[in-house]
């Protein structure tokens, strides 16, 4: 049986920044793919679906979510929990986190990692599925319980951005059990049973075992910069 994994990817499939991956992940999936979205998305998501035909996709759909009671639908669980690739895309990180925290759907897609199939974050999504999920808000990063698919990891896309290295450098300071990865933008980064593999672009790993948050900053953090083709260990997922 293949091993599942999660995967995230820091750019627009529409931008063709990541094709290799893309191409490989649906090669793996025999083409065949869903692409889970908040109802906003949709239109988007359908454009998605069409770029992946040149890439190899045979067999796509687009499920999208209006309401919170759909997430707990048992026969929209099932077809998530039947799809070898799930690729998942959010905006308003906070509603979608309230629209599928703790349903039907939730636990699907932890039944397709169970059996050896993948579930893919898409640009912002990248952020939901570590414990803590990050969203901006008059300007300032903010964090929220993210969706804890990943144990023991926090998540944080564009990191490179103003402010955004710090916010994940506070959160992972105050509660020091986490590990921070911030994802550059372009960036591709699979995650196996004990293992990450940077496929595409740049992830900063934080870990703050013995580090502080002093009020204006953190000290004694450890930082590691990994580029494309790094392998590093996880916590068990």
């Amino acid at each position: 049986m293949r091993q599942g994994f999660f995967a995230l990817l820091t750019a627009d499939p529409l931008r063709g920044a990541l094709r290799p991956v893309e191409a490989r992940l649906l090669e793996e999936a025999r083409g065949e793919a869903l692409f889970l979205v908040p109802y906003p998305l949709r239109d988007l998501a359908e454009a998605w679906r069409l770029a992946y035909r040149s890439l190899g996709l045979r067999r796509g759909r687009v499920l999208y979510l209006r309401r919170r009671e759909e997430a707990f639908d048992p026969e929209i669980a099932q077809a998530v929990a039947a799809s070898p690739l799930v690729l998942l895309a959010a905006e308003g990180l906070p509603e979608f986190l309230d629209l599928i925290r703790g349903s039907l759907l939730l636990q699907a897609l932890l039944e397709v990692h169970r059996q050896g199939g993948g579930v893919v974050a898409l640009g912002e999504a990248a952020g939901l599925l570590g414990e803590a999920a990050f969203y901006s808000l008059e300007g300032e990063v903010k964090a929220a319980l993210g969706l804890a698919l990943l144990r023991g990891l926090v998540f944080l896309p564009r990191v490179e951005e103003r402010g955004r290295f710090l916010a994940l450098s506070r959160l992972v300071a105050d509660n020091p059990d986490l590990v921070g990865l911030g994802l550059l933008e372009n960036t591709a980064l699979r995650l196996l049973k004990g293992l990450g593999e940077v496929w595409m672009g740049g992830v900063t790993l934080v870990d703050a075992g013995g580090a502080e948050y002093t009020g204006r900053g953190v000290k004694g953090l450890k930082v590691d910069v990994l580029t494309a083709g790094e392998r590093f260990s996880l916590p068990a997922l």
